[in-house]
């Protein structure tokens, strides 16, 4: 927990994805991971599974804040039956993507891993890409072509896939669910934050690519459930920040330390597998 941030007093970190992902699925951390992991979800795997999870998706939408699940709560209870469990959970500051990013993949935060300020330049230290391709699991990210986590994992033995627009991410996305060569999916997509900067966070453009995210998630997690219904799988939707309106200007922008920016919602959902 981020404890000392009064913005994130009793929330679970970001940081927290990667070693709830390792637990899960009998990973390795990575050597600069918090060993702090998500218990609810840790708990919700003990009640369906027998063993561990063998098959996992992250969907990883820019820029989708906590306070946009409580004022448009219709909309995204839409993503009940596809993953039906959440938790409020904090970002890391500066709340910017690849900051952000590098945070949820290696366990740790930017004063630990050493990205501080928003490029995207490959991130040597360890993460958990590096650490399943260690344990002999096939890991592919798909995303949209010069984003953040296109770019800042780069020069490791996984299967990069760089699309166009979110759409084309989607496509490909279910195709390699389709082929079923990879036991770790992680897929970004970037229409909210892109109108967000544009417009405003709740601007009538940033709202449809809001929806547009929920849909696609729905639509991979239905794809996941068919292609892969064999294995225990773990299906997250892990944003990386929120967002407020610049005073200075009348757009949207992150970066502050404050409840808009930094407070998050993460859903998921763990099944049983036919095999499993």
């Amino acid at each position: 927990m981020m404890e000392d941030n009064p913005v994130c007093l009793g929330l679970e970190n970001i940081t927290s994805i990667t070693p709830t992902i390792c637990s899960l699925m009998d990973v390795r951390l990575p050597d600069i991971s918090t060993e702090d992991v998500i218990d609810d979800i840790l708990s919700i795997s003990k009640k369906k599974l027998e063993t561990v999870v063998t098959k996992c998706l992250v969907y990883a939408p820019d820029g989708i804040g906590y306070f946009l699940t409580i004022r448009y709560k219709e909309q995204f209870k839409k993503m009940d039956d596809i993953a039906p469990y959440s938790i409020r959970l904090c970002s890391v500051y500066p709340p910017k993507t690849p900051i952000c990013f590098a945070s949820m993949f290696t366990g740790a935060l930017p004063q630990i891993h050493g990205r501080d300020r928003p490029d995207r330049t490959v991130l040597k230290c360890e993460t958990i890409f590096d650490t399943f391709i260690e344990a002999g699991k096939k890991v592919a990210i798909v995303a949209v072509k010069n984003s953040s986590i296109d770019l800042i994992f780069r020069e490791r033995s996984l299967d990069y896939f760089t699309e166009i627009d979110d759409e084309s991410v989607t496509r490909k996305t279910i195709e390699l669910l389709e082929k079923d060569q990879h036991d770790l999916l992680v897929v970004y997509h970037q229409e909210y934050d892109d109108a967000l900067h544009q417009t405003t966070p709740i601007s009538e453009d940033a709202l449809i690519a809001m929806n547009n995210h929920i849909e696609s998630f729905i639509k991979l997690g239905e794809a996941f459930n068919t292609h892969w219904s064999k294995y225990n799988r773990l299906l997250l939707f892990t944003p990386d920040h929120g967002a407020h309106i610049n005073r200075e200007d009348g757009r949207g922008t992150h970066g502050s330390n404050i409840p808009e920016d930094m407070i998050i919602r993460h859903y998921y959902n763990i099944e049983k597998g036919k095999n499993d």
